[in-house]
């Protein structure tokens, strides 16, 4: 008897010992075999428990868990639901007005530009996510222009019905005499094969990501818009930490969130090699031409920055013309 008691101490005496000082909870909007997981956040957990001897355990909670909502990731670090948080500015709209901003057609030319200025304007942004740290900022490569039928330009999407994925491009498509149609990326597949739409705005990584260069055969790689992404920390969480730990999580943060830029690069080529691998036709769109887009929307810019940026539109100009030069600056 004396024995079994002796072991059962034992074992728990282990157990506490091998326990961590912190466990901490993270949220991603992202499924757990999304590469902004496997890549990035979870590697980024684990360094954090190597770096502290085991003191820090932070669990992962995906999108399909309880907490992996997309539209409530900020709030549940803000009140401290989670500590950590993945999410998108963009969801829900009008919570995090000057960070979506730099969404605005041909503000930014690839990801690893458009991350630099986001972290360039980390502390002009941080006003986005009021009661909580922001560990990083980061921009996907732009979107492209993906339809069904032969295009050449993006004039050609002139009396098409285009999916659209933020106000902003529904303006865009406006101007251009296409029909913006919103809706969920999880539906846009079915809505091509039905006709519901003729093509869709969006990045390459989510095409390839829901295979939608089966149904979509002609891309125009315009670089139009990318999608922000934000990872947030709790900050009543993080400032209770101990000094050392703080000082780890700041130093993993920077080694493995600055590898975003060619993190995007790389998902996005994968499914351009899908495209290709399919036989469809990739239409380029040189910087020159881009650039002439930029100038023809500056009136759709300056609408968005008047009437729709949930900001006064002083805020909003400066704001965006900060971004414009950040963008330059790290060019």
């Amino acid at each position: 008897m004396k024995t079994i008691i002796g072991a059962t101490a034992l074992a728990l005496s282990a157990s506490a010992a091998l326990a961590a000082d912190y466990e901490l909870k993270m949220s991603s909007m992202f499924p757990s075999t999304h590469f902004i997981n496997t890549l990035a956040m979870q590697p980024w957990a684990d360094e954090i428990k190597k770096r502290t001897d085991g003191r820090v355990e932070i669990t992962l909670f995906p999108a399909g868990s309880a907490l992996g909502d997309a539209t409530k990731q900020f709030d549940q670090a803000r009140a401290g639901v989670v500590d950590v948080s993945v999410g998108i500015p963009a969801i829900p709209r009008g919570r995090h007005p000057k960070s979506v901003l730099v969404e605005l057609p041909f503000t930014v030319p690839n990801a690893e530009i458009g991350t630099c200025a986001m972290m360039a304007m980390k502390d002009e942004l941080a006003s986005d996510y009021p009661d909580t740290k922001v560990l990083y900022l980061t921009v996907t490569e732009p979107s492209g222009a993906h339809t069904r039928a032969k295009v050449a330009s993006l004039d050609d999407l002139k009396g098409l019905r285009i999916r659209t994925p933020t106000p902003a491009i529904t303006a865009m498509l406006e101007d251009i005499g296409a029909t913006p149609v919103g809706m969920p990326p999880t539906e846009i597949y079915e809505s091509v094969e039905r006709g519901v739409i003729d093509g869709n705005i969006m990045p390459w990584g989510p095409v390839g990501a829901f295979k939608l260069h089966e149904v979509l055969k002609y891309h125009i790689d315009a670089g139009i818009n990318p999608v922000a992404m934000y990872i947030v920390f709790n900050q009543r969480k993080f400032d209770s930490l101990p000094e050392d730990i703080q000082k780890v999580i700041d130093e993993v943060s920077e080694e493995v969130f600055s590898n975003w830029g060619r993190w995007w690069a790389e998902t996005d080529q994968t499914a351009i090699d899908a495209a290709k691998a399919a036989g469809n036709e990739i239409i380029p769109v040189s910087a020159e031409e881009r650039e002439k887009w930029r100038e023809r929307l500056t009136p759709v810019i300056d609408t968005y920055l008047a009437n729709d940026s949930d900001m006064p539109v002083d805020e909003a100009k400066a704001t965006y013309a900060a971004i414009r030069e950040a963008v330059a600056g790290c060019q």
